[in-house]
Protein backbone atom coordinates (compact mmCIF):
# COMPACT_ATOMS: atom_id res chain seq x y z
CA UNK A 1 0.00 0.00 0.00
CA UNK A 2 1.47 3.73 -0.55
CA UNK A 3 -0.09 7.10 0.53
CA UNK A 4 -2.85 7.39 -2.10
CA UNK A 5 -2.43 11.41 -1.99
CA UNK A 6 0.54 13.51 -0.19
CA UNK A 7 -0.59 17.12 -0.24
CA UNK A 8 0.45 20.70 1.31
CA UNK A 9 -2.35 22.30 1.59
CA UNK A 10 -2.79 25.49 3.34
CA UNK A 11 -6.74 24.77 4.12
CA UNK A 12 -6.27 20.81 5.37
CA UNK A 13 -9.20 19.12 4.62
CA UNK A 14 -11.65 21.19 2.42
CA UNK A 15 -14.26 20.77 -0.34
CA UNK A 16 -12.20 20.15 -3.09
CA UNK A 17 -9.81 17.36 -0.72
CA UNK A 18 -13.31 15.50 0.10
CA UNK A 19 -15.26 16.21 -3.64
CA UNK A 20 -12.50 16.37 -5.96
CA UNK A 21 -9.34 14.18 -4.85
CA UNK A 22 -11.33 11.14 -3.52
CA UNK A 23 -12.83 10.92 -6.88
CA UNK A 24 -9.13 10.30 -8.14
CA UNK A 25 -7.61 8.92 -5.72
CA UNK A 26 -8.64 6.16 -3.67
CA UNK A 27 -8.93 7.22 0.21
CA UNK A 28 -9.66 5.44 3.30
CA UNK A 29 -8.85 8.04 6.17
CA UNK A 30 -6.99 10.94 6.31
CA UNK A 31 -3.42 11.56 8.30
CA UNK A 32 -3.34 15.22 9.02
CA UNK A 33 -0.21 16.82 10.59
CA UNK A 34 0.81 19.80 12.20
CA UNK A 35 2.08 20.78 15.47
CA UNK A 36 0.17 23.60 15.75
CA UNK A 37 -3.08 21.85 13.97
CA UNK A 38 -2.28 18.99 17.21
CA UNK A 39 -2.73 21.22 20.17
CA UNK A 40 -5.77 23.52 18.42
CA UNK A 41 -8.90 21.85 19.75
CA UNK A 42 -11.31 23.98 17.83
CA UNK A 43 -9.16 23.33 14.66
CA UNK A 44 -9.45 20.00 15.71
CA UNK A 45 -13.16 19.96 15.38
CA UNK A 46 -13.65 21.57 12.40
CA UNK A 47 -11.60 19.45 10.26
CA UNK A 48 -13.53 16.19 11.81
CA UNK A 49 -16.48 17.78 10.32
CA UNK A 50 -14.95 18.75 7.05
CA UNK A 51 -13.91 15.35 6.89
CA UNK A 52 -17.20 13.74 6.92
CA UNK A 53 -17.16 10.01 6.96
CA UNK A 54 -13.27 9.80 6.78
CA UNK A 55 -11.58 8.73 9.29
CA UNK A 56 -9.55 11.10 10.77
CA UNK A 57 -6.17 11.25 12.45
CA UNK A 58 -4.68 14.26 13.40
CA UNK A 59 -0.85 14.34 14.74
CA UNK A 60 2.05 16.46 15.86
CA UNK A 61 4.99 15.72 13.62
CA UNK A 62 6.65 13.53 16.32
CA UNK A 63 3.87 11.23 16.47
CA UNK A 64 3.11 11.01 12.59
CA UNK A 65 5.99 9.06 12.22
CA UNK A 66 4.65 6.04 13.34
CA UNK A 67 1.49 6.45 11.92
CA UNK A 68 2.77 6.95 8.70
CA UNK A 69 3.95 4.11 8.86
CA UNK A 70 1.45 1.78 10.15
CA UNK A 71 -0.50 3.36 7.22
CA UNK A 72 2.11 2.45 4.81
CA UNK A 73 1.36 -0.75 6.48
CA UNK A 74 -2.13 -1.11 5.97
CA UNK A 75 -4.34 -2.14 3.68
CA UNK A 76 -6.40 0.89 3.50
CA UNK A 77 -5.79 3.94 1.42
CA UNK A 78 -5.12 7.21 3.33
CA UNK A 79 -4.09 11.33 2.27
CA UNK A 80 -1.31 12.51 4.50
CA UNK A 81 -1.83 16.09 4.56
CA UNK A 82 -0.11 18.90 6.14
CA UNK A 83 -0.56 23.05 5.66
CA UNK A 84 3.23 23.59 5.65
CA UNK A 85 6.18 22.31 3.66
CA UNK A 86 8.42 22.48 6.30
CA UNK A 87 6.42 20.11 8.29
CA UNK A 88 7.09 17.88 5.33
CA UNK A 89 10.74 18.29 4.99
CA UNK A 90 10.45 17.86 9.09
CA UNK A 91 8.92 14.42 8.49
CA UNK A 92 11.73 13.21 5.66
CA UNK A 93 14.83 14.45 8.25
CA UNK A 94 13.07 12.63 10.85
CA UNK A 95 12.83 9.42 8.67
CA UNK A 96 9.73 9.13 7.69
CA UNK A 97 8.74 7.69 4.33
CA UNK A 98 5.85 9.05 2.14
CA UNK A 99 6.62 7.97 -1.33
CA UNK A 100 8.36 9.40 -4.12
CA UNK A 101 5.38 12.46 -5.10
CA UNK A 102 4.59 15.93 -3.25
CA UNK A 103 1.58 17.52 -4.09
CA UNK A 104 1.48 21.43 -3.59
CA UNK A 105 -2.34 23.05 -3.04
CA UNK A 106 -3.11 26.06 -2.13
CA UNK A 107 -0.40 28.16 -0.33
CA UNK A 108 -2.42 31.43 -0.05
CA UNK A 109 -0.43 34.94 0.00
CA UNK A 110 1.01 35.42 3.80
CA UNK A 111 3.21 38.23 5.15
CA UNK A 112 6.82 37.68 3.89
CA UNK A 113 5.44 35.64 0.73
CA UNK A 114 6.38 36.02 -2.75
CA UNK A 115 3.89 35.21 -5.29
CA UNK A 116 4.36 32.85 -7.56
CA UNK A 117 0.96 31.66 -9.21
CA UNK A 118 -2.83 31.12 -9.11
CA UNK A 119 -3.28 30.36 -5.26
CA UNK A 120 0.50 29.73 -4.14
CA UNK A 121 2.76 32.01 -2.33
CA UNK A 122 5.56 31.29 -0.74
CA UNK A 123 8.28 32.74 1.60
CA UNK A 124 11.90 31.81 2.10
CA UNK A 125 11.30 28.93 4.60
CA UNK A 126 9.23 27.44 2.08
CA UNK A 127 11.77 27.70 -0.89
CA UNK A 128 14.59 26.20 1.68
CA UNK A 129 11.65 22.90 2.51
CA UNK A 130 10.62 22.39 -1.21
CA UNK A 131 14.45 22.36 -2.00
CA UNK A 132 15.09 20.08 0.76
CA UNK A 133 12.44 17.29 0.03
CA UNK A 134 13.19 17.30 -4.11
CA UNK A 135 16.75 16.41 -2.36
CA UNK A 136 15.54 13.41 -0.99
CA UNK A 137 13.86 12.14 -4.32
CA UNK A 138 10.67 13.45 -3.79
CA UNK A 139 9.00 14.83 -6.60
CA UNK A 140 6.79 18.24 -5.87
CA UNK A 141 3.88 19.25 -8.27
CA UNK A 142 1.87 21.93 -7.79
CA UNK A 143 -1.52 21.28 -8.79
CA UNK A 144 -5.07 22.79 -7.26
CA UNK A 145 -7.43 20.20 -8.67
CA UNK A 146 -7.29 16.74 -10.12
CA UNK A 147 -7.67 17.84 -13.95
CA UNK A 148 -5.44 21.26 -13.53
CA UNK A 149 -1.91 21.04 -15.24
CA UNK A 150 0.73 19.63 -12.95
CA UNK A 151 3.53 23.01 -12.63
CA UNK A 152 6.88 21.55 -11.22
CA UNK A 153 8.80 23.13 -8.52
CA UNK A 154 12.03 23.95 -10.63
CA UNK A 155 9.42 26.39 -12.33
CA UNK A 156 8.64 28.08 -9.30
CA UNK A 157 11.90 27.93 -7.48
CA UNK A 158 13.02 29.96 -11.13
CA UNK A 159 9.92 32.96 -10.60
CA UNK A 160 11.02 33.07 -6.82
CA UNK A 161 14.82 33.87 -7.40
CA UNK A 162 13.68 36.08 -10.25
CA UNK A 163 11.35 38.33 -8.19
CA UNK A 164 13.22 41.20 -6.20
Amino acid sequence: MVLSLVRVDDRIIHGQTTTRWTKVRPVFGIIVVGDDIANDTLRKKVLKSAAGNLRLGIYTVDQAIDKIQKAMDSDKNYFLISNSPQTMAKLLELGADFGKELNVGPMNTREGTKVLGRTVAIDPQDYKAFDYIESKGVTINFQLLPDDEIKKWKAFRAKFDSLD
